[in-house]
């Protein structure tokens, strides 16, 4: 019995002695936020390259380097129905293609009309294929079409408008190709379909995307509407 006490004893050492505390971080959540930020840094400087290397015309849109591959620039169109202000922001993308890096675009737009409406547009459109940096000359689509908040939501996405041109550095010259025609009716409100006897694209209207930031655009819905 006292052989059995004395190896369970020695099995089993105390262990009531504290353990020695954990060192403190010198830096405590600063140290987090350090990392946190360089993480973030890492990953916008890898994006940057994949950028350069799949898209180096998106650096060069306008005609002069821009560190990050975008542009917007805006315009006024002068209509039958009135004048319109049309502002657009364009990154590049790929488009799910995975046979080659296709000089495709996406973004969104923005359209003031006559009648003081503003239309949050989402925007799509491309070049031809394997671009280098300089897109000088090049023709370009654009397509655009009203995307609210509560767009998932509903299958309306009029007024819907399409732009055929060219870069022209620093700014995209070109046309409507007939859809503020086709989309807005003589008193400038949104057509929403139904007239049968309604003609088809009865008027072309020049656009010039110069560029400007967003408030050229707001002054220029403002200027819309005095």
């Amino acid at each position: 019995m006292m052989t059995r006490f004395i190896h369970s004893a020695m099995s089993f050492p105390e262990t009531s002695a504290p353990l020695p505390a954990r060192r403190k971080s010198r830096w405590g959540c600063l140290g987090c936020l350090w990392q946190v930020t360089l993480a973030l840094l890492f990953g916008c400087v890898v994006m940057l390259a994949v950028s350069w290397l799949l898209y180096p015309w998106a650096f060069y849109m306008g005609g002069s380097f821009h560190f990050l591959p975008y542009w917007q620039g805006w315009a006024k169109m002068h209509a039958k129905s009135g004048d319109y202000a049309l502002m657009v922001r364009l990154v590049p993308t790929s488009r799910g293609s995975r046979m080659y890096a296709g000089s495709h675009v996406t973004g969104n737009a923005w359209l003031c009309t006559p009648r003081g409406e503003l239309f949050r547009m989402h925007l799509g459109g491309g070049m031809r294929p394997y671009l280098k940096r300089s897109s000088d000359g090049e023709a370009i689509h654009l397509y655009m079409y009203n995307w609210p908040w509560y767009a998932p939501f509903t299958g309306d996405h009029r007024p819907g408008l399409d732009f055929r041109g060219r870069w022209h550095n620093p700014n995209l010259v070109g046309d409507d190709h007939g859809s503020i025609s086709n989309e807005f009716n003589a008193d400038a409100s949104v057509y929403r379909g139904g007239d049968r006897s309604r003609p088809y694209s009865t008027e072309t209207v020049p656009v010039t995307f110069v560029p400007g930031t967003y408030s050229d655009f707001q002054s220029a819905c403002a200027s819309l509407r005095r």
